[in-house]
């Protein structure tokens, strides 16, 4: 059980090392989190939203382009007048 205790501090302390290093990284995109922060997304997911996606928005022409860039918006399929089910696309699990 100590050991245990013992990597559980670990691992505690690396989280730290981590959250520190994240939050120096993202020093200069406070002002984009606080944005993101009105749409009620909280800290860690702005930080996320930020690293993948850039701060510059210019990149993608309206809302619907980012969406479907980051496969958060389901396919439309319809054929011969019937329509199936769209799914998106699957995430990192990490």
């Amino acid at each position: 059980m100590s050991q245990l205790l013992v990597h559980v501090d670990y691992l505690d302390e690396a989280i730290l090392a981590a959250s520190v290093q994240i939050e120096a990284l993202m020093a200069p995109f406070a002002a984009e989190i606080e944005r993101l922060d009105t749409i009620r997304v909280n800290r860690r997911t702005a930080e996320v939203l930020i690293a993948e996606t850039g701060a510059d928005m210019s990149r993608f022409p309206t809302a619907k382009h980012l969406v479907s860039w980051a496969g958060l918006c389901p396919g439309n399929n319809e054929s011969a007048g019937k329509r199936m089910a769209g799914t998106a696309r699957k995430g990192t699990a990490g």
